[in-house]
């Protein structure tokens, strides 16, 4: 029988119910700055550990053509968060400042962003790219930065013959000899090349961040509308996928049965060595050592801004903030890389 005292301790329960019941997940749109691979499979990580549901998010993540693509995803408003190139990204908002969306989580503290070649094309530095043929994908970030790097560098880019393509098919000119070089990430570049039967010897690089650009890499963008409507979600967002960071760099195994349980046709050997690669490369330096994963320091970052204005020839004047956002960055202990 129904006491009065019975209803009275059951009532926090039903309140709780009914709080979860009106709090439905809130529905986001994640952008990918690739196809589904080991560069992002810290998000799935996080989503199969249910990270992203105890923040009261429901993620639908998209692969995507590299960075210029997320970015503009974002930048657009059609997604709400994504990951892509804060270089891109600092392009677009000085372009579309009513638009502009924010870094608000750094990830790669050393861009990827090079020019991979084999040594019949003798670009043994990165002024050899002068008079090449260069193979690239129009959305991906490598491409959109070039100008910067060939200003920087001393390469005449107006002597650059361009072949553009799929991001997919990108080492496929490679391999072929359609092209004497392809631009794009380190590690996908040198994957995809193993893949498809080069020898890893014969893969030669020549790095943006050699030459004179002191570039941050990807980092986990938010979309203006977000930023202004409803900031805590960004905030629980960006301490969601911190998490799957940290736990993919302590077990990248882990993170690429998540992707492979996502995506079937993984090739798990080949995928894990990509995501240690971008966790040894990319993601650990001192800086990030030192100050934790998802900040930047203030003088290199403000470095970097200027300098790419000036090779982008940007008229607007961007400020770092304009750019980055560390409002939104989650506490120290998932920040810290494993050790």
């Amino acid at each position: 029988m129904t006491t009065r005292r019975s209803l009275l301790l059951a009532t926090p329960a039903i309140l709780a119910a009914g709080t979860v019941r009106a709090q439905a997940p809130l529905e986001v749109k994640v952008s990918l700055a690739a196809p589904f691979d080991g560069s992002n499979a810290a998000f799935f990580l996080a989503e199969e550990r249910g990270w992203f549901r105890e923040a009261g998010l429901r993620c639908s993540f998209d692969s995507s053509g590299g960075s210029g693509e997320a970015v503009t995803r974002v930048g657009s408003g059609t997604y709400e968060f994504g990951i892509g190139d804060i270089n891109v990204l600092l392009e677009f908002n000085a372009r579309n400042p009513a638009s502009a969306a924010r870094c608000v989580y750094m990830v790669y503290y050393r861009s990827p962003l090079s020019a991979a070649s084999f040594p019949r094309a003798g670009i043994n530095e990165a002024r050899d790219l002068a008079g090449k043929r260069i193979g690239a994908a129009l959305t991906d970030g490598a491409f959109r930065i070039f100008p910067a790097f060939a200003a920087t560098a001393g390469i005449d880019a107006s002597t650059v013959r361009w072949q553009y393509g799929d991001l997919r098919l990108r080492e496929a000119f490679l391999m072929r000899g359609d092209v004497d070089a392809i631009l794009g990430f380190d590690s996908t570049m040198y994957f995809g090349l193993v893949r498809a039967g080069a020898r890893p010897e014969d893969i030669r690089f020549q790095y943006f961040a050699d030459s004179g650009l002191p570039l941050y890499g990807n980092g986990i963008l938010a979309s203006k509308r977000m930023l202004e409507t409803n900031p805590e979600a960004v905030r629980r967002f960006t301490a969601a996928a911190a998490r799957g960071w940290q736990a993919a760099a302590a077990d990248p195994a882990a993170a690429i049965a998540a992707l492979r349980r996502r995506e079937p046709l993984t090739d798990v050997a080949l995928e894990t060595e990509k995501l240690r690669w971008l966790i040894t490369k990319q993601m650990t330096t001192e800086e990030s050592r030192a100050d934790g994963m998802g900040g930047v320091r203030a003088d290199r970052f403000a470095t970097s801004v200027a300098t790419v204005s000036r090779a982008f020839g940007l008229t607007a004047l961007i400020a770092p903030g304009d750019v980055f956002d560390p409002s939104f960055l989650p506490s120290m202990d998932i920040r810290r890389l494993p050790a």
